[in-house]
C-alpha cells in the first residue's frame, strides 16, 4: 500500500524537476549570461559618444581587437600575470604548512582556533585591508622612519607605494586565507590510514608527503588556485589603491576604458582577453597537472631502483640514521607551529594597524602623528555616550555568562534553553542600548561616512534576501531533483565563481543602461520604488550573483547529506510537495540557509568592484566612498568606520560559525562552508 501510495505521488507530479531552479535560472540568464553576451558583442561594435549607450553596432569589425595589441597593453597584461601567478605560487608555498600543521598535528580544538584566525581576516573588507598597507609601506610611514633610525636603509625611507611591489605583498596578503581553506579542508579528508600505510611499506616522512598526501591533496590545491589567481587576475581595487601608475594591473586598465575613457568596445575587447588569458593559463596548469603523475609513472621502475638503493644504505646504518630521522622531526612540528604563527600575525597586521590608526590624533589616516586620541572617535560617537553602551554591553553579556555557568550541570534547565541565553542576552542589550542612548542614530547622521555606511547595510541585506531565496531553492532542485538540468545549471554556477569580479562589474555596468528602456524595469533600475533608488536596486542585482551561487553549493551540500527517508514518508503519508517542502525538507535546510545568509552578507557588505561601477549618487556604499577617499588624503575616521564594519562582519561570522556547531559541522566542515564547498 505504501509503494502504491509514492508510486501514484510521483507519477502525479508532473513539473520538471528544475522548477525550483527556475527563479536562479531566470535570475542568472537576465543578469549574467545576457549583459556577457553584450560584452562579446560590443567588442565587435566602435565607439559613438552621442549614444546612451557609446557604441555603434551597425558595422561589426575587429578594429578593438587590433587596437588592444599595442605595447602598453601586452605590458600591463604581462605585469598582471607575473603577480598572478607568483601570488598564486606564493600563497600554496605560504599555506600548505600552515594547513599541513592544522591537518595533521594539532587537536580539533586548536584546529578550530586556527581556522578562526585565518577567517576573521579573510572576511574582513578586502578594501579596508588593501588601504592597510599604505600605513606600513608609506615613504614617510612609521615602519619607514623605523627602518631609517636603524640604519638599515637610506634617508629617503623605503620606495614601495606605488610600485608592483606594493601590488605584489597586498595580493599575496588578500588571498592567503582563501588558499589556505580549501587545502586545509582537502589535507584533513585525507585518511590517515592511507598515510600510515605508505609509512609501514618503507616510505619515509618526506616519500609519504609527495607521494601520498599531496596528490590526495590535489583538489584542494585546484580550488584553491580557482580561488586566487583568477580573482588576482581582474584585481581592481589592489592595483587602484597601492599600484599607481607603475603598479597598474588590467583590471583597472579595463575599468578605466568603462568609466574614464567611454570607449566600450576597446574595453570589451579586453575583457575578452583576459578571460581566454586566464582560461588558457589555467588549461596549460591543469594539464602540467595531469602529465605530472603520469609521467612518474613511467619513471617509476628508475624511483624503485633508487628506493632499494636508499634503503640498503639505511640498513648497514640503521641505528644511527633511525636517531637522525627522529632528532629532524622532533623539531618539524615546532618548526610548522612557529610558522603558523608569524603567518596569523601576518595576516592580523593590517587589521590591528586599522583599529590603531582609528586612534591617530593627526589629520591623516596612514601616517602616525606620535599622539593617539578619541577624537576621530568623537566625530562620529559621543564618547561619553559610547563608554556607557560598552560598559552596559559587557554587563549584560557577563550576567548572562555567569547565569550559563551556574545553571549548567542543574536540571532544571534544558542544554537546548540554556543555548538560547548568550543569543537572547545579546539582543537585550542591542535593545537597552538602543532605547537609552542615541549611540546608534549619530553615526548615521555624519555627513558622508554615514550615508555611505546605511548604504552598506541596505545593500547588503538586499542582496542577502535574494541570494537565499534563488540559492535556497536552486539548492534544494540540485539535491532532490537531479538530472541532466543540472550539468548546466552547475556549469553556470562554476561560470559565476570564477568569473572575475571585474568582468561581471562591467558587464552590468553596460547592462543597465540597455535595459533601461523597458518600461517596468526601466523605473525600477531608475527611480527604484518606495525608499530605495535605482542604485541600491542594482547593488542588490550585483551583489547577488555571486552570493546566491554560494548559498546554492551550501544548502546543496547540506541537503545532499541528509537522507530522503523523511521526506519519502511524508509522501506516503499523502503530504503534498508543498506540504512536505514546509514541514521536512525546509527546516532540514535551515542552518544551511542561515549559515548561507550570514556569509553572502559578510560578502556583499565587502563588496567593492561591482558597487564602484554600478552605484549612483544616493547608493554609495562605505567601500566606494572609502576608495574615493584614497585620492587625497584619508582622514582616521575612515578607520572608525572600518572598525565599526569589522565588528558587523566578525559577529556574523561569529553567528555562522555558532550556528554550524551546534548542527555537528566539524572544524573541516565549517572551513568548506567558508569556501562554498
Amino acid at each position: 500500500m505504501t509503494v502504491s501510495v509514492a508510486s501514484y505521488l510521483r507519477r502525479r507530479w508532473r513539473g520538471p524537476k528544475y522548477l525550483l531552479a527556475i527563479p536562479a535560472i531566470v535570475w542568472y540568464l537576465v543578469f549574467f549570461a545576457a549583459p556577457i553576451a553584450f560584452i562579446v558583442l560590443y567588442s565587435f561594435g566602435t565607439k559613438d559618444s552621442s549614444k546612451l549607450v557609446p557604441v555603434d553596432l551597425s558595422s561589426l569589425s575587429t578594429k578593438s581587437y587590433s587596437a588592444v595589441f599595442d605595447e602598453t597593453f601586452f605590458k600591463t597584461f604581462r605585469a598582471t600575470l607575473r603577480i598572478s601567478v607568483l601570488a598564486t605560487f606564493l600563497c600554496v608555498v605560504i599555506g600548505l604548512p600552515v594547513a599541513y600543521f592544522a591537518a595533521f598535528k594539532v587537536a580539533e580544538k586548536w584546529k578550530a582556533v586556527i581556522l578562526a584566525a585565518v577567517v576573521v581576516p579573510s572576511f574582513t573588507s578586502f578594501l579596508i585591508r588593501t588601504v592597510a598597507w599604505r600605513i606600513p609601506l608609506a615613504p614617510n610611514g612609521t615602519f619607514s622612519k623605523w627602518l631609517v633610525g636603524m640604519g638599515w636603509i637610506s634617508e629617503n625611507g623605503i620606495q614601495i607605494l606605488e610600485t608592483p611591489m606594493a601590488v605584489q605583498i597586498a595580493i599575496v596578503y588578500n588571498y592567503l586565507g582563501f588558499m589556505i581553506l580549501p587545502l586545509f579542508v582537502a589535507l584533513d579528508r585525507i585518511d590517515v590510514r592511507m598515510r600510515e600505510a605508505s609509512k609501514d611499506l618503507g616510505a619515509g616522512r618526506i616519500a609519504t608527503f609527495i607521494s601520498v598526501t599531496l596528490p590526495l591533496a590535489g583538489p584542494g590545491i585546484v580550488a584553491g588556485v580557482l580561488l586566487t589567481f583568477i580573482p588576482m587576475c581582474g584585481d581592481y581595487v589592489t592595483a587602484t589603491v597601492l599600484g599607481g601608475a607603475k603598479g597598474n594591473m588590467i583590471g583597472a586598465m579595463i575599468a578605466s576604458q568603462f568609466s574614464g575613457a567611454q570607449n566600450w568596445p576597446l574595453g570589451s575587447a579586453m575583457a575578452i582577453l583576459m578571460i581566454a588569458a586566464v582560461l588558457l593559463v589555467l588549461i596549460i596548469g591543469f594539464v602540467i597537472t595531469w602529465l605530472a603523475p603520469r609521467v612518474a609513472m613511467l619513471a617509476y621502475p628508475i624511483i624503485q631502483i633508487v628506493r632499494r638503493s636508499i634503503y640498503k644504505r639505511s640498513v648497514a646504518r640503521k641505528q644511527t640514521v633511525k636517531q637522525e630521522f627522529r632528532t629532524k622531526f622532533e623539531v618539524l612540528p615546532k618548526v610548522l607551529s612557529a610558522w603558523t604563527v608569524l603567518v596569523l600575525v601576518f595576516l592580523f597586521i593590517p587589521i590591528l594597524l586599522v583599529f590603531l590608526h582609528s586612534f591617530n590624533y593627526g589629520g591623516s589616516f596612514t601616517i602616525w602623528s606620535g599622539r593617539s586620541s578619541t577624537k576621530w572617535w568623537g566625530e562620529l560617537f559621543n564618547g561619553g555616550v559610547m563608554v556607557a553602551v560598552l560598559i552596559r554591553f559587557a554587563v549584560v553579556i557577563f550576567a548572562a555568562l555567569i547565569f550559563v555557568r551556574i545553571n549548567r550541570r542543574r536540571e532544571s534547565f534544558s542544554k537546548r534553553v540554556l543555548s538560547l541565553v548568550m543569543p537572547l542576552s545579546f539582543v537585550f542589550a542591542v535593545v537597552l542600548n538602543g532605547l537609552i542612548t542615541e549611540w546608534y542614530r549619530t553615526i548615521f547622521d555624519f555627513a558622508g561616512i554615514g550615508d555611505s555606511i546605511r548604504n552598506s547595510f541596505i545593500a547588503a541585506f538586499g542582496a542577502t534576501i535574494i541570494a537565499v531565496l534563488i540559492g535556497g531553492m536552486s539548492g534544494v532542485a540540485l539535491a532532490r531533483r537531479p538530472g541532466n538540468w543540472t550539468k548546466f545549471f552547475m556549469a553556470t554556477v562554476f561560470l559565476i565563481l570564477v568569473t572575475p569580479e571585474i568582468m561581471d562589474a562591467i558587464a552590468l555596468a553596460t547592462w543597465f543602461p540597455r535595459i533601461k528602456a523597458i518600461p517596468i524595469v526601466g523605473i525600477i533600475f531608475t527611480n527604484g520604488w518606495g525608499p530605495f533608488n535605482g542604485g541600491i536596486n542594482k547593488l542588490w542585482v550585483g551583489q547577488s550573483l555571486y552570493a546566491s551561487a554560494v548559498v546554492t553549493l551550501i544548502v546543496r551540500a547540506r541537503l545532499s547529506g541528509i537522507d530522503e527517508s523523511l521526506e519519502e514518508a511524508a509522501a506516503d503519508l499523502g503530504a503534498p510537495p508543498g506540504r512536505a517542502f514546509r514541514q521536512i525538507t525546509l527546516p532540514l535546510i535551515a542552518s544551511a540557509m542561515v549559515a548561507g545568509a550570514l556569509l553572502s552578507f559578510a560578502l556583499c557588505l565587502d563588496n567593492a568592484v561591482i558597487s564602484t561601477l554600478i552605484s549612483e549618487a544616493g547608493s554609495t556604499t562605505f567601500p566606494v566612498a572609502l576608495l574615493g577617499a584614497t585620492r587625497s588624503t584619508i582622514k582616521p575616521f575612515w578607520g572608525v568606520g572600518a572598525v565599526l564594519l569589522f565588528v558587523v562582519t566578525l559577529s556574523a561570522l561569529w553567528f555562522l560559525a555558532v550556528i554550524l556547531r551546534r548542527g555537528g559541522d566539524s572544524a573541516s566542515k565549517i572551513a568548506a562552508t567558508f569556501t562554498g564547498s
